[in-house]
């Protein structure tokens, strides 16, 4: 958690991807994969309740066969998106000259999305069941934010944190990651032995890495590094609570890219793992890492509020579609 936004910005190449057109990549395959999740399954839905109430659910399952397997390549296809989204946030938060006009960006789309978020996905304008993702890359910045201020005072002795303030770090930094489990636990109980077990390797991960990490650089900087873990702890939880999209382990995915920053393609690679720990339906996220290893680090096209609008302008379009098609009654949450 070293180093200032300035420092890890790397040149740009020549060749390679730009940072538009891996945007292009993950607004395509959220699209695929939201018509998925909206319009397909909607289909699929209420096919197979009609042949249920007809005594024919095996025939048509039989004679659907296609659908449901283009149905599951699609959401396969999807799970690119997410972690893209996630490292070019992380990206886009090195550069930007103005944090706070970027952290106001994803909360005004966030309130904009909600509703065609929530049409689409739950078929409901309100539904505080399910909040849309945007909320969870906001949540993830001010993690990012936390990491960079804590840095900056520990750097600036005029600028440190009160003593007691200090201390208190070390003690939220071990306990709110803990703290976690049992909220994500409660909120999905499904994903429990997934999350044991990254909190398991974490917490010995943690201890170890606190040990050996107080006696090299001192206690100074261990309580920076807890401070760290209280912020990210702070925001994972709040994630849950809220129950975003991803919820806190999409913000563990962004703050660990941007940790691992220097390396691109190793950045998405643990990203993944960390969504894959989430569930294993996200084990094809790994096929991102092939655009970011491409990533020449220069912006390309100049389509910033194209990309935000996108989200909520094609959630919108595919709940009309399944209105069209009739299918805008069925319930999916």
């Amino acid at each position: 958690m070293e180093n200032t936004q300035k420092e890890t910005i790397r040149p740009a190449g020549k060749g390679g991807l730009s940072g538009s057109t891996i945007k292009i990549i993950a607004v395509i395959a959220m699209l695929i994969d939201h018509a998925a999740a909206t319009v397909l399954i909607r289909y699929l839905i209420s096919g197979i309740q009609t042949a249920q109430a007809a005594g024919t659910a095996l025939a048509w399952e039989q004679e659907h066969t296609l659908l449901y397997s283009a149905y599951y390549l699609m959401r396969d296809i999807g799970r690119l998106g997410f972690p893209i989204f996630c490292f070019l946030l992380a990206e886009g938060f090195q550069r930007t000259k103005n944090v706070k006009k970027y952290a106001l960006r994803l909360g005004m789309f966030a309130l904009i999305s909600e509703i065609p978020f929530n049409l689409a996905i739950c078929g409901q304008a309100s539904n505080l069941e399910y909040q849309n993702v945007y909320f969870t890359l906001l949540l993830g910045l001010l993690a990012l934010c936390a990491f960079v201020f804590f840095e900056k005072v520990s750097k600036e002795p005029e600028k440190d944190l009160p003593a007691p303030l200090r201390m208190a770090f070390l003690a939220s930094g071990a306990i709110l990651p803990v703290i976690y489990l049992p909220i994500s636990d409660l909120l999905d109980p499904l994903a429990f032995e997934n999350r044991v077990l990254l909190c398991t390797l974490a917490a010995g991960a943690a201890v170890t890495g606190y040990f050996f990490y107080g006696m090299r650089r001192g206690l100074r900087r261990l309580q920076t590094v807890c401070a760290d873990m209280t912020a990210l702890a702070l925001c994972m939880i709040a994630a849950e609570l809220l129950r975003t999209d991803y919820a806190g382990m999409g913000v563990l995915t962004i703050a660990v890219m941007y940790l691992l920053r220097r390396r691109r393609a190793l950045s998405m690679a643990a990203g993944c793992v960390v969504l894959s720990v989430m569930s294993l339906t996200e084990l094809p996220a790994f096929f991102a890492v092939i655009p970011i290893a491409l990533y020449n680090g220069r912006r390309g096209l100049k389509m910033k509020y194209f990309f935000y609008a996108f989200y909520p302008v094609h959630l919108a379009l595919l709940y009309l579609t399944a209105v069209l098609l009739g299918l805008g009654g069925v319930t999916l949450l």
